[in-house]
């Protein structure tokens, strides 16, 4: 499979096979979130990441903002 790859800070991004990368997953779960990850190694080099969070509750920020706005 073919995924965007940035090999360095003033290079472009380009299309590279993921069979030539070392492919690392993580997860985080508490009680405020759950977040999951994948990144893409060449070498020591983080060629690639993608990441989702599902927050579980509303961060208390938001609600303080809605109670002062509305």
């Amino acid at each position: 499979m073919l995924i965007p790859v940035k090999l360095g800070d003033a290079e472009p991004i380009v299309m590279m096979d993921d069979s030539l990368l070392v492919k690392k997953d993580g997860v985080v779960d508490n009680e405020d979130e759950h977040t999951t990850w994948t990144e893409y190694w060449l070498g020591d080099l983080r060629v690639h990441r993608s990441a989702h969070v599902t927050l579980k509750k509303m961060p208390a920020m938001f609600g303080e903002a809605a109670r002062i706005g509305g």
